[in-house]
Formats: structure tokens, C-alpha cells, sequence
């Protein structure tokens, strides 16, 4: 079956290199350059247009990218979603999240910020279980890709988003107990990955990619 891979915020293809789906054709959908203001709705409309809808698939999100999946189910019509390290809905999102809706706090990305300081904020590495080297190396690099007029509106978009019209049937959330930046104590009906922070996907990609094969053969 065709796996649609979607990265998370400031992430791309590099994040599913530890992903092991024996059996499976992984593609991977790397983010367009979107107008500002843009929702989850709409990065979901223009990535299902990379979708081949005539063709039994899968969609598989990280992050950002479960939101975008789980949009993009009511434009393709997938056999299976899965979600990891992400939110189903307002109702997941901290108190801290919810609270940035008013002061736009996605104005404060600048490049220097991006390129020079990120290495120096332990706080925001620890936050986002950047815990080894591996980890914080392949992290940077996928952030200096960006631009930062790109994640402002990315940042927005995740901030603005209530969730989907509707439950999704059949959706499989997988999610780390360690998750800092999405507190599992918050989330509801999602299989665990015991050590998992919010980048497990590459961190623990054999107990990620077990967990991802094991929804996928549910059907």
C-alpha cells in the first residue's frame, strides 16, 4: 500500500529516515510555501493534491503533519490515518497553546533566531526531545531549511486549528509518555511509547515503526 509521510513543523523527509514499513511504498510530502494566514485546512488541500486517490493509501503525520492528516482524510479517502506526537483538537492543546491565539506569537520568528540562536536554547531542545547529538544535528539541518516567514505561517496555522468537523474512523494516535511539547496527560485514546519525547518518529524509529505497522495491519 502507498504510505503518505508527513513531516512536522520545520520538519521533511529527513524525520522518517529511522522509519522501517516492510511491505509498503513510502512517499514522503514535503511542505509548499504557503500565503499568509493560511489554516491547517488549507496545507491540507494543497498536499492532497500529491495524493494518488485512485490507489489504496495511507496517510501517516507527525506533529503538524497528524493535523494536516487528519484534514486531508475527507479530500483522499485514506484505508488508514495515523497519527504521532500531535493533537486531535483544541481540547489536547495546553493552556499555553490555547493562550497564544491572541498575541500572534509566531511574529517573533526571525532568521537570526532560526539560524544563529536555536543551537544555544536547551530549554526549547529538551522541550522538543532533541536529547542526542544525532538528534539536535539532524534537527538544525531540517530547520535551516526554512524560512522564517514560512514557520510564522505554520505557526500560525497550528495555534488557529480546532481540529477536524468530525472524529476520524478508524484513526491510530501514537504518542511518547515524554512528550513535553504535547503532554500525554492530555491526550486521549492514544497507544503509548514508553521514553517517547516529541521526536520520537526519529529517536525510537524501531518502536515507532513497530507501532505504525501493527495499525496498518488493522486495516
Amino acid at each position: 500500500m502507498d504510505i503518505y509521510l508527513i513531516p512536522g513543523l520545520a520538519s521533511d523527509h529527513r524525520l522518517f529516515e529511522r522509519l522501517e514499513l516492510p511491505g509498503h511504498t513510502l512517499h514522503c510530502l514535503e511542505w509548499h510555501r504557503m500565503p499568509e494566514r493560511s489554516t491547517i485546512e488549507r496545507f491540507a488541500r494543497a498536499l492532497a493534491t500529491k495524493v494518488d486517490v485512485s490507489r489504496p493509501h495511507a496517510l501517516v503525520g507527525v506533529s503538524m503533519g497528524g493535523m494536516v492528516a487528519q484534514e486531508m482524510a475527507a479530500l483522499t479517502k485514506p484505508s488508514k490515518v495515523v497519527i504521532i506526537s500531535s493533537w486531535k483538537g483544541r481540547a489536547e492543546m495546553p493552556w499555553n497553546i490555547k493562550a497564544m491565539r491572541g498575541w500572534h506569537p509566531e511574529r517573533f520568528v526571525r532568521d537570526v533566531v532560526v539560524r544563529r540562536l536555536f543551537p544555544y536554547f536547551r530549554l526549547l531542545r529538551w522541550t522538543l526531545g532533541l536529547e542526542d547529538r544525532a538528534s539536535q544535528e539532524i534537527g538544525q539541518a531540517m530547520l535551516n531549511t526554512f524560512a522564517a516567514r514560512d514557520l510564522r505561517v505554520m505557526i500560525d496555522a497550528i495555534v488557529h486549528w480546532d481540529g477536524p468537523p468530525a472524529p476520524i474512523p478508524g484513526l491510530v494516535h501514537i504518542h511518547g509518555d515524554k512528550d513535553r511539547l504535547m503532554p500525554i496527560s492530555l491526550i486521549r485514546g492514544a497507544r503509548v511509547i514508553q521514553g517517547g519525547t516529541h521526536f520520537m518518529v526519529y529517536a525510537k524509529g524501531k518502536e515507532v515503526s513497530a507501532a505504525v505497522m501493527d495499525a496498518l495491519r488493522e486495516g
